[in-house]
């Protein structure tokens, strides 16, 4: 049941693409946090249900997509402004499509477990 929460999830992932795409940033990087915060609490509130190898895979999502947050900020300040480091954007383009790789080959596994 637990895994309905993956679809709103699943349903930001989408509008904040959307958001980057039209140009809103900082929409992008609500909607996105708001997107990591469903799957932590998917990852959070059923831990008995996870194998210990589902469970650091999870996490090792998490923290990649934690990683492309904090990427993001700065890439955002760039943006902005207010910062003069060009690289960021580009790395954060780069960590977030490695996060949903990560993220799509992690729900992937995790939808096509053995529940026995």
């Amino acid at each position: 049941m637990l895994d309905l929460l993956l679809i709103p999830a699943a349903l930001l992932l989408a509008f904040a693409l959307g958001a980057v795409r039209r140009g809103e940033h900082r929409l992008h990087g609500h909607l996105m946090t708001a997107a990591f915060t469903f799957i932590g609490l998917r990852v959070l509130l059923h831990p008995r249900a996870l194998r210990p190898q589902h469970f650091a895979l999870w996490l090792a999502t998490l923290g990649l997509a934690g990683t492309t947050l904090l990427l993001g900020r700065k890439a955002l300040a760039w943006r902005e402004a207010r910062s003069t480091q060009t690289v960021y954007p580009r790395v954060h383009r780069t960590m977030g499509a490695l996060t949903l790789i990560g993220l799509a080959l992690t729900t992937l596994v995790w939808l096509l477990r053995n529940r026995t």
